[in-house]
Order: C-alpha cells, then structure tokens, then sequence
C-alpha cells in the first residue's frame, strides 16, 4: 500500500508541478549525505519519516453492510494513520533552481487537499474514505529538524512537511444471516403475570418466480393495515408495528400483482418471501 501511495505522489507532483520527468527525478530515498553526494540531476525527494495513529479520526462505530447472498456484515470502523514525508529539492549547487523547484512543488501538494481520484494506484481506489492530505502544516512528528539531519549526516535544508491519511480496515469481521422480522415482548417491571404487549416487525424479500433473482423497486402492501412499503436494491422490505394474526400481503411491480397469506409472528418463520 504505501508504494503505491508513494508512486500516487509522485504522479501528482509531476502532473500538477509541470514538471519534466527527462529533467527531474522524484525519489524516496532517505536523504543522507552519501546519496546527496551520488546525484547527477535535480531531484524532489519525498522521505518517509513517520507513521502514527491519527486518534482525532479514531472511531469506535460499527458498520453494517449487506450482501447479495442474505449475509450482514458488522465490523468496526477503519483505523486511520498519517503518513509524514519531509520534501526536499536537490540541486547541484543551483540555489535559485532549488528554490523554484520547491515552490511548484509546494504548489501541487497544497493544490490537492485530497488525492486525485485520477491519480491513484490501483491499490488505493478501494479506500472507504477520501484519502486527505496535509501540506506545510505544523506536525508534533517533525518537532526537531536539526537532530533529524544529524542523525542523516547532512546538512539542514529547505522542507516542507507533507502528511497523508490512510485508511486500513480491522480484522474483526461478523457475520450472520439478514435480520428482517423480530418480535419484542414488553412487560412492566410491576406486572408479575399477563401478557406482555408484543411489538412485531416483518420483513421478506420479492423474488422472481422465472430465475430466483431479488426485485428491487417492487410495492409491497399490508392488506389489514395499508401499509406500503418499497423493496431496496436487495428486494428487501419490512413493516413495523404490525398487527398480530393472520395478515395478507400484496406485492406488485411491472403491471404483476400477487398475494399471499400469512401469520405473525410465525414460530417457523424469520422471513416472509414473496414470488412475483
């Protein structure tokens, strides 16, 4: 993930740069004194120096998630980490090239608050999120410089700081059949014998009788309360508050109507499917 976020900003430092790449060359490398002494051209050197948490965007939500085949999905929120380059622009010995060079660059990444869609590698096209960046801004990964080039054995030059947010998903993944009906039973805390009041919901889906597939957009009517509903993309639907006893249900779509007959709550039944 990280190379392909590296040749991401690279493409984007180039496109938005105006840069020639026959002139130019974008590196990764850690910038110590005996790779600046091996250059031969200008080079924008993007040094990956920290990787952390950013707790600010930290969340603890579940996410629910359905599929085609009735399963539900239920995992936490992705974790998200800032990623921190130190930019630098070398030259042989040509201050004012230096300088001219690092401008555009501050302008390309300052340009782009997110990432270019356009831009990105294949393996980041799939980021549940926007993926953010940050340019020039003050950092507490980046608090001393002058020890940072000490320990590269180099000398302290001209940087911009520059932070990508990326997004890696948790391994804690639950999975379980699609709940559409359920039943709750209400009892006062007082109240020792009795009924409890029942509070029912039901839910199927519209199948296809030729084929077996889901209908979506397919009308629905509870035919003892006149209740409608609209199946999702799933050919899901459901009804809350629904009455106790035998009910009947109306499904229509595409000038087709058909009905059937059930009972809720149902001991046998978690699902009440409809075929059109």
């Amino acid at each position: 993930m990280i190379n392909q976020l590296d040749e991401t900003i690279r493409k984007l430092v180039l496109a938005r740069g105006n840069l020639d790449t026959d002139s130019v060359m974008v590196s990764f490398d850690q910038p110590t004194g005996d790779w600046a002494g091996g250059l031969t051209r200008p080079t924008i050197n993007f040094y990956l120096f920290d990787i952390r948490e950013n707790v600010d965007l930290r969340s603890q939500e579940w996410i629910v998630e359905h599929d085609a085949n009735g399963q539900t999905h239920k995992r936490l929120a992705p974790l998200r980490y800032d990623l921190s380059y130190l930019v630098t622009v070398w030259t042989q010995n040509q201050v004012e090239d230096e300088h001219a060079i690092l401008w555009r660059v501050l302008g390309a990444l300052a340009g782009a608050p997110t990432l270019p869609q356009d831009l990105l590698e294949p393996g980041l096209r799939n980021q549940p999120y926007p993926i953010l960046t940050r340019t020039a801004q003050p950092s507490r990964a980046i608090e001393n410089l002058p020890d940072l080039w000490g320990v590269m054995e180099n000398q302290l030059r001209p940087s911009i700081n520059y932070v990508v947010t990326l997004a890696m998903e948790r391994e804690v993944v639950f999975t379980s059949p699609w709940v559409l009906s359920k039943r709750i039973d209400l009892r006062q805390v007082s109240a020792a014998e009795g009924e409890p009041e029942r509070i029912l919901q039901i839910g199927g889906i519209v199948y296809r009788a030729e084929g077996g597939q889901a209908v979506p957009a397919a009308q629905v009517t509870l035919l003892e309360t006149g209740a409608v509903a609209t199946t999702d993309r799933f050919g899901r639907y459901r009804f809350a508050n629904v009455p106790h006893g035998a009910l009947h249900l109306r499904v229509q779509v595409d000038g087709q109507v058909s009905e059937r007959p059930v009972t809720a709550p149902s001991e046998s039944l978690t699902h009440y499917d409809l075929v059109i």
